[in-house]
C-alpha cells in the first residue's frame, strides 16, 4: 500500500533523516560542532561500507538522530567536556530600583557579570585527598570578583562547588538547558555554557544585534518567565513593598524553601 511504502521510505531514507537531523539540531546548542562531527562520521561510515562491499540498507542518520536525542537527556558531565566550556555568569539578584510606589530588585539575569568563566584542571593533579563528596578539582578563571585562587570541586555526577578553600560558596548543580547546553546554578548565581559557533541558520530579525540574539537564545527561557516575588527577608523598606524579579524555575528549585 501507499502508506506502507511511505513508512518504509521514512525508516530507511538517509536523505530524510539527514534533513530531520539538521532541522532538529539547528536551534540547539552546539549545532555546528554536532553537524560537522556527524558529517565526518557519516563519510567514515560510507567508506567502511564501501570497503566491505556492503549492499545492505544503511541507517546512519536515523541512528544518529536518536543518539543525539538520548545524549540530550544526560545530566552528568565529563571532566574534559567541562574543561572545554566557557560560561556566561549571571547573578539571580540584581540592583534595586523604584517603580511606582514599590521597590523592585531587578533580575541579575538581565546583565552578564562575566562571559569568560572557565573550569580548568590538571588531570595529573594528585596532590589532594579525594573523598566521597568530590572526585575532581581545579581552578576557576573569569569570575566577576577578579581575584586569583578560586578553586572548584566536582563529584562524579552533577554536584559542583567553588570558592576560596576552605570557605566555599553554596553547592551548585549541573543541569542541561532546554537547548541542550549546560548550566550550573546555586542559590546565588547561574552560569550557562556559551556556544562557540551559534547557528546562523535561524532568522534573527534585521533589528536584532548578534549579541542580543546570543543573549536571547541563551537566557530567553528564564528572562521570559520572570515574576515579581515579595522579598522574604525585607518585605518593606520605609513603608515601600519590596519585590524581586525571579524566574519560575528558580522558585521551583529545591534550594528555595
Amino acid at each position: 500500500t501507499v502508506f506502507s511504502n511511505f513508512s518504509q521510505i521514512i525508516k530507511t531514507s538517509e536523505t530524510f533523516w539527514k534533513e530531520l537531523c539538521r532541522q532538529r539540531w539547528k536551534t540547539k546548542w552546539g549545532f555546528h560542532r554536532r553537524w560537522e562531527n556527524a558529517i565526518e562520521h557519516f563519510n567514515l561510515f560510507n567508506q567502511y561500507e564501501e570497503n566491505r562491499n556492503s549492499s545492505g540498507i544503511t541507517s546512519f542518520w536515523r541512528e544518529r538522530y536518536f543518539e543525539e536525542e538520548q545524549d540530550a537527556t544526560r545530566r552528568s558531565i565529563g571532566l574534559r567536556e567541562l574543561n572545554s566550556l566557557v560560561f556566561d555568569f549571571r547573578f539571580w539578584i540584581g540592583q534595586p530600583t523604584v517603580i511606582g510606589e514599590r521597590i523592585v530588585v531587578r533580575s541579575g539575569l538581565l546583565q552578564s557579570a562575566s562571559r569568560e568563566v572557565r573550569f580548568q584542571s590538571d588531570e595529573n593533579d594528585n596532590n589532594w585527598e579525594r573523598n566521597e563528596d568530590f572526585l575532581y578539582r581545579g581552578t576557576l578563571s573569569g569570575h566577576p570578583c577578579q581575584e586569583p585562587g578560586i578553586e572548584w570541586f566536582m563529584n562524579d555526577s552533577y554536584i559542583i562547588q567553588w570558592g576560596f578553600s576552605p570557605n566555599l560558596w553554596p553547592r551548585g548543580e549541573i543541569r542541561r538547558t532546554p537547548t541542550w547546553g549546560w548550566e550550573i546554578r546555586n542559590p546565588n548565581v547561574i552560569m550557562r555554557s556559551i556556544d562557540p559557533l551559534p547557528s546562523t541558520d535561524v532568522d534573527k530579525g534585521k533589528e536584532e544585534s548578534d549579541q542580543d540574539y546570543a543573549d536571547n537564545s541563551l537566557w530567553g527561557d528564564l528572562i521570559d518567565s520572570l515574576e515579581n516575588v515579595p522579598m522574604r527577608n525585607a518585605p518593606e523598606v520605609n513603608g515601600y513593598p519590596v519585590t524581586a524579579e525571579l524566574p519560575r524555575s528558580f522558585l521551583d528549585h529545591p534550594f528555595v524553601d
